[in-house]
């Protein structure tokens, strides 16, 4: 009797302890669960943040209708009545051996062939190891064909040396494609455009540009989407724009507000006649 005294005496408080332990695991209990849910909704990487507009920038903006965009046998097309696009690979020493016309009964309308590159160490021009074999192959076959130069300019009189350069590769083929300025930062390893400015960068952009179209051909600048949205850093959209873009954005359709003729939309494109990953493209022109 004195035992079931006692407990009832104790009953209140004990009763107290409990209820408020109840709470605390209630509580602990609810913050797991929503921190395992806030995980499981979060993507591991960083989402890309989507296109960029600046205001006030003198910029066209592009005309293009991204539900116009479609994709048909491995490619995307676009198609709005007035015009429609071209579909083309761009290649180099990387594909290896090409069975061209394959190629361009898969489908394919032109070829963007890289001519050469200045090493991003040394500073030396070479040319691709693949370049006449693709030029060749790919015009033999019925493409429509450009080429591509992999720049490590770092002043315009360089720049004009590589223009330079492509011009005297290119003098014996018909092009009928743009030629590229392809400028891209090099991560795996030190090289001389380390440092470069985006003002230097714009300048030696412009003065290939200049130099390619003052012989008769049709300049184009190779961009990527992050080096676009850091334009204060590299490139300078309204101080490039004088000249067509071609831009790389990985997606099913471009979200860059701005106007651009050529579009790199994969770098792991499989197209029958090539045995490798490659670059597709979409191009058009306004």
């Amino acid at each position: 009797m004195i035992r079931s005294e006692n407990m009832r005496k104790n009953s209140g408080p004990l009763r107290s302890v409990i209820i408020i332990g109840a709470v605390l695991v209630a509580a602990l209990l609810m913050l797991i669960v929503g921190f395992v849910f806030l995980l499981s909704g979060r993507d591991r990487a960083m989402p890309d943040p989507g296109p960029f507009t600046v205001p006030g920038i003198n910029v066209t903006f592009t005309k293009l209708d991204t539900k116009k965009f479609y994709k048909d046998k491995g490619f995307i097309h676009y198609s709005d009545g007035d015009r429609k696009s071209k579909t083309g690979v761009d290649v180099s020493y990387a594909q290896k051996e090409i069975n061209w016309p394959k190629v361009k009964a898969a489908g394919v309308d032109y070829a963007m062939v890289r001519a050469g590159f200045r090493g991003y160490e040394s500073g030396k021009l070479n040319i691709d190891e693949y370049f006449a074999k693709n030029m060749t192959g790919a015009q033999n076959a019925g493409l429509e064909t450009g080429v591509y130069f992999f720049s490590q300019a770092t002043t315009s009189a360089e720049a004009e040396e590589e223009a330079n350069f492509v011009l005297d590769l290119i003098k014996d083929y018909s092009i009928t494609c743009p030629v590229a300025y392809d400028w891209e930062p090099v991560t795996h390893d030190t090289a001389r455009t380390d440092d470069l400015a985006g003002e230097e960068l714009c300048e030696c952009a412009l003065a290939f540009c200049r130099t390619i179209e003052e012989n008769g051909y049709k300049p184009i600048i190779y961009a990527s989407l992050n080096l676009l949205r850091d334009q204060f850093d590299k490139y300078d959209m309204e101080v490039i724009s004088k000249y067509d873009l071609w831009l790389a954005e990985y997606k099913d359709y471009p979200e860059f507000p701005y106007k651009f003729v050529m579009w790199q939309y994969t770098d792991e494109g499989r197209v029958d006649g090539i045995n490798y990953d490659t670059d597709l493209n979409l191009y058009y022109e306004y």
